[in-house]
């Protein structure tokens, strides 16, 4: 007790729990930086790596007669150089097309109002992705039917003019 109180009288106390207090903060500040440090460098880089999905679209056979299945092949395709997430695709059947079935089928792709939404899920960098949409060529079509495709996806992309494509397809 006696050595407390000497201590105490000449201040000790004090300076002992002030220094042990801003050590201990300079060591958490020093941690929380370290932390926030290299928290930025993860966000900054997947920040700064935007992908780029672009869509390419065709349809066989060319010229396709009334009444008969034409096959639209689209592929997806992430040029990067980051991940893309959620990407959906919304394909638009023309009018005298008529949809049968998708690959990759329901809950993937569906069909309503003919428009075939499909939800594609991530693409990494150089990924891609295809799906296939089967339809009837309607007896009343015109003799040329226009499929568009529009694809986007839920990050920020590098480049959205290539998002969009269309196919024509002759009618015989």
């Amino acid at each position: 007790m006696q050595a407390l109180m000497w201590f105490r009288r000449r201040g000790f106390v004090f300076w002992f729990m002030s220094i042990a207090g801003i050590g201990s903060l300079v060591a958490l500040v020093g941690m929380f930086t370290l932390i926030a440090e290299s928290q930025e460098v993860i966000s900054f880089d997947f920040l700064m790596a935007e992908p780029d999905i672009s869509l390419s679209i065709s349809a066989e056979p060319q010229p396709v007669s009334r009444n008969a299945q034409v096959t639209i092949t689209i592929r997806v395709t992430n040029d990067g150089p980051g991940a893309a997430r959620r990407i959906v695709l919304d394909t638009t059947l023309p009018k005298g097309m008529k949809f049968v079935a998708a690959e990759p089928p329901d809950p993937k792709c569906f069909e309503s109002e003919s428009v075939v939404h499909c939800r594609l899920g991530a693409l990494d960098e150089s990924e891609n992705t295809e799906v296939v949409i089967f339809a009837v060529v309607e007896e009343s079509a015109p003799s040329e039917l226009v499929t568009t495709g529009v694809v986007q996806t839920s990050v920020d992309e590098s480049n959205t003019a290539n998002n969009t494509a269309s196919v024509s397809t002759r009618v015989e």
